[in-house]
């Protein structure tokens, strides 16, 4: 039987509901990749609506079809030249004027289009009162109210999906007479279109040709066109304002016209106390404090709710690991039992012991996200990230980046500045990533008394994010001189967030984690426990007996001065690949010597092995050190230059190393060690 596919794309601009829409349709039956040609994530999910599957796309929010930043760009050309069968317009009910400007520019293309009214609970709330049945007749869609965060009127919305789908009426919809001079003109540039173009795209397509969009004039290749300029040169005659503004205007102004017939009160009740909140939370004093108390309440949540868990993941591994022991004889096969027992379930359970801490991380990121909370710390971190030569828009590339650097590289493309995208990038790594989390939750437990363990987390994000503040001052400084530069960004409106959507958040995070965790991690546990375990028959003790303890006393003259052996020279070398290979390392050489039989004895082991300064640089390297080599790839990819992602590398091991020298030589003479 053939599938019966409806391939529907969400449109909408950022902060519409339109990705939690497509999270709540699909739930957990997504597959993400990338566009071609770049970085921007590619999401589709598949649901099922009795004989029909629709294939949903989540395309990047956009204002209009003038992008302004690659996502824009991604969405525009997918819009434009993908085949789709029918468009949701995802819009915010509480925000209709802004919204409906993107939707007149939908309806310019002839194509099936629903309007999803997302939120209209809000608008409610507020007294705004939307007559959807004139809202149909004005636009000539189908307009379907929902609540994307309750899963309000989804039944409708599908239905509605399938009977534009199966309609064979045909789409003719001229909703703006922008004036008959203007239309004349559009006519004209229709005519020169021919038949290269689908006949419902012409009208949009003259429209972008006629207010000089550059972007429709590269892809047409008429940026000399002479019949255009003769067309441009008649209009700006008759017109004050630039072609392109005056087609604004015209936009706008039939926008208000039918704003006015459709929503019963334009004078919305406002929410006092969301007022007062938002006031608290955007303070320029009060601000940023409160967003400190809350980047500490992280990582309180992130120690104290994930000991239980942490725990019962920690004796199922035991369990594994005794079974085999009992089912599998020592004289059988002895080096593959070695590699099960002490290589592959010994680091891989090394790191999925974490996985609590790294989920309790993402669902905290999440629910700021999901609130609106994560763009009030943009705006009130703005005047700090100005004076220090970025904008607030860095922010959101930075705060990523405590999940992980690789999509906060990615994050850098909404940034409309060069020099903002190099600086930002290059001060990413010193924000610590989930990897390095598994590192400290490893460590600080092992060292550190129980009440001080959510401050020396605390402070090593604060150290990372210190660091990461002097270097943008430095480059600004010094290869940045007098290019300051400043956004505008959309509020949007404080919500509670969707406890679905936010786990449904943190689940994925959390598999793109174990998926890590199932590749990299059981390669190079492999590989550590081979260097670990040959060569076996050497009988004197004093020195080294296998390849990574020689590999390690090699290195000893070099992190000596650091506090380090040639277990931690050993395990730092291999983090460089990915931040949690340094503990899969540290498990399997412990284990490997029968030093360690579960994490508390690893725990206790480190404990007996280094002292709390020592600990202390391990950490402090790991931070500040080179990022991954996933990272480093992001950024020769995202800045197009092997020299600066060498550059990237090398400057930020050697800060590292500059700096944990100094800590342990300082904390050894104060009596420390």
């Amino acid at each position: 039987m053939l599938e019966n596919k409806i391939k529907v794309a969400l449109v909408g601009n950022p902060n519409s509901g339109k990705t939690t829409l497509f999270n709540q349709i699909t739930n957990f039956n997504q597959k993400t990749g990338n566009y071609s040609g770049v970085t921007v994530e590619k999401k589709i999910g598949i649901k099922k609506i009795n004989d029909e599957n629709l294939h949903i796309i989540d395309l990047p929010g956009l204002y209009s079809f003038n992008p302004v930043s690659e996502e824009e760009t991604v969405a525009r050309n997918h819009i434009l030249n993908e085949e789709i069968d029918v468009i949701i317009n995802v819009i915010d009910a509480s925000n209709l004027k802004k919204s409906l400007f993107l939707t007149t520019q939908l309806l310019e293309l002839n194509c099936k289009v629903i309007i999803a009214l997302n939120m209209s609970d809000i608008a409610k709330k507020t007294n705004q009162e939307i007559d959807i049945e004139k809202l149909k007749k004005i636009l000539n869609v189908d307009v379907v109210p929902i609540v994307a965060i309750k899963k309000n009127n989804f039944d409708t919305l599908f239905k509605k999906i399938i009977e534009n789908h199966t309609s064979k009426k045909e789409v003719n919809r001229k909703i703006i007479n922008y004036s008959d001079d203007i239309e004349r003109h559009l006519d004209e540039i229709s005519d020169i279109l021919e038949d290269k173009y689908k006949k419902d795209l012409k009208r949009f397509y003259a429209v972008k040709l006629l207010e000089k969009d550059e972007t429709t004039l590269k892809e047409l290749n008429l940026n000399s066109n002479k019949f255009l300029e003769v067309i441009w040169s008649k209009i700006n005659n008759k017109n004050n304002d630039p072609i392109n503004l005056t087609l604004t205007k015209k936009r706008n102004e039939y926008i208000n016209l039918f704003i006015k017939e459709i929503i019963n009160n334009n004078k919305p009740n406002k929410n006092k106390f969301l007022e007062k909140l938002d006031d608290v939370l955007t303070n320029k004093f009060l601000g940023p404090i409160i967003f400190l108390l809350v980047m500490y309440l992280i990582f309180q949540i992130t120690f104290s709710l994930s000991e239980i868990p942490t725990k019962i993941i920690e004796n199922s591994f035991s369990i594994i690991n005794k079974s085999i022991s009992n089912i599998w004889p020592e004289t059988f096969y002895t080096n593959l039992r070695s590699l099960v027992l002490d290589g592959i379930i010994s680091g891989v359970g090394s790191v999925i012991m974490f996985l609590p801490n790294i989920m309790l991380l993402f669902f905290s990121i999440s629910i700021l996200e999901e609130s609106g909370y994560m763009t009030r710390a943009v705006f009130v971190l703005d005047k700090l990230m100005y004076k220090i030569g970025l904008n607030g828009k860095s922010i959101i590339p930075l705060i990523i980046g405590f999940g992980c650097s690789v999509p906060a590289m990615l994050a850098t493309r909404t940034l409309d500045s060069k020099k903002d995208k190099i600086i930002t990038i290059f001060a990413l790594p010193l924000i610590s990533c989930s990897a390095k989390l598994v590192v400290f939750s490893m460590f600080i437990p092992a060292f550190f008394e129980k009440k001080y363990q959510p401050l020396v987390l605390f402070l090593l994000y604060l150290i990372g994010i210190v660091l990461a503040i002097i270097l943008i001052k430095f480059l600004n400084i010094a290869f940045f001189k007098k290019k300051k530069t400043s956004f505008i960004m959309e509020m949007p409106k404080l919500l509670i967030p969707s406890t679905k959507v936010v786990f449904i958040q943190m689940l994925g995070r959390a598999k793109d984690y174990i998926k890590n965790a199932g590749t990299i991690i059981v390669a190079f546990s492999i590989i550590i426990w081979a260097l670990t375990s040959f060569p076996k028959n050497l009988n004197n003790e004093t020195e080294a007996t296998t390849y990574i303890e020689k590999i390690g006393k090699k290195l000893d003259p070099i992190f000596k001065p650091l506090g380090f052996d040639w277990r931690i020279n050993t395990s730092l070398i291999s983090s460089f690949v990915a931040k949690e290979v340094f503990i899969a390392q540290i498990g399997v050489i412990y284990s490997t010597n029968n030093e360690t039989k579960n994490y508390d004895d690893l725990q206790k082991q480190l404990k007996n092995d280094y002292s709390n300064l020592q600990a202390f640089c391990i950490m402090l390297f790991i931070l500040v050190s080179s990022p991954c080599i996933a990272t480093i790839a992001a950024t020769r990819k995202e800045l197009k230059s092997y020299t600066l992602a060498f550059v990237q590398f090398f400057s930020l091991t050697f800060l590292a190393y500059i700096l944990t020298f100094v800590v342990y030589q300082i904390g050894t003479l104060l009596g420390f060690n």
